[in-house]
């Protein structure tokens, strides 16, 4: 798996490049993705997605910029209203171009991340599976779970977490913070 991770945004949000084959999804950009776009231009590779784990202002500030560059924005339905709230926006986010379901999988050069509805932090959480690296968004944090009462649900919350103990993953890739993934044991 190539992997690049950008400590980005207000909030310090792991803003994560894949890649192969000259073909890149970008994770959660949270914050000023200028290091983003130079890190993809000079790679030569073509963004394919920008994918957004939830529609929390933390997850989503790059998108816009990253759009200029290419690539579709994905976001589950479910959290398109979550978008605007919680800060002072000059301007809105763009729409989702398409909508993250569960079970899709979304190819770039010979690679390919499935989708899982983790619902909890909030109703469109969504992790995103490549090989066995778990990319979780705010669903999980370094010791922690992320918050329910900024649009999501507690009992949603706990079945994901029961959902995640049940994989077979090796590493899990959180967002918020600078610690950006453990080894499963």
């Amino acid at each position: 798996m190539n992997l690049k991770v950008f400590v980005i945004g207000p909030l310090n949000t792991n803003c994560y490049v894949l890649w192969d084959k000259g073909e890149a999804v970008v994770i959660d950009p949270g914050g000023d993705p200028r290091s983003v776009i130079e890190f993809l231009r000079e790679g030569n590779l073509k963004l394919k997605y920008i994918i957004s784990t939830h529609g929390h202002f933390d997850h989503v500030l790059g998108v816009k910029a990253l759009k200029a560059v290419g690539g579709k924005f994905l976001l589950n339905h479910d959290d398109v209203d979550l978008m605007p709230l919680y800060f002072d926006w000059r301007e809105l986010p763009p729409n989702p171009d398409d909508e993250l379901r569960d079970g899709d999988q979304l190819g770039f050069g010979d690679k390919y991340v499935i989708v899982i509805h983790t619902p909890g932090h909030t109703l469109g959480s969504t992790s995103l599976m490549l090989d066995k690296a778990l990319f979780t968004g705010d669903t999980l944090f370094k010791g922690s779970v992320g918050r329910y009462d900024l649009g999501g649900d507690k009992e949603k919350l706990v079945n994901t977490l029961d959902l995640i103990k049940n994989m077979k993953v090796d590493e899990i890739y959180l967002d918020t913070g600078r610690i950006p993934s453990w080894k499963m044991r």
